[in-house]
């Protein structure tokens, strides 16, 4: 569909889908608060925005680059997270805090996504 969505579209999709990752891996510690010995984790950034930056082949004259695939998004252990008294890094009022914030971020984006089609629509709806 070359034309008919802008590049902002796929990108708010590569949001809305590292939004996504992010949220699994944070409710996966909240389900680990009491499990002793527990690493905190948190998804990698760095990757997400690796992916963004990746080159493009825009002209068959161009050195080719690697081809474009779904971001594989790296789980780390939380680099702020602090041992507790049995080895468990969860702070539960972090994740809840790390929980809030992604949840704004995605549905940011969604809105974006919402605004864009509905533009869309308001365009087809006066073609006549």
């Amino acid at each position: 569909m070359p034309g008919l969505f802008d590049k902002s579209l796929e990108s708010l999709k590569s949001v809305m889908d590292y939004r996504l990752f992010r949220q699994g891996v944070i409710a996966s510690n909240v389900a680990n608060v009491d499990t002793p010995g527990y690493k905190a984790k948190d998804a990698a950034f760095e990757k997400e925005f690796d992916s963004r930056l990746r080159m493009e082949t825009t002209n068959p004259a161009h050195i080719s680059g690697s081809k474009a695939s779904a971001p594989a998004y790296k789980v780390v252990d939380d680099p702020f997270s602090r041992i507790g008294n049995d080895g468990n890094t969860v702070d539960i009022d972090r994740e809840m805090m790390k929980l809030s914030q992604n949840q704004l971020l995605y549905t940011a984006a969604a809105q974006d996504v919402a605004k864009k089609f509905e533009g869309l629509k308001n365009i087809i709806s006066n073609i006549r």
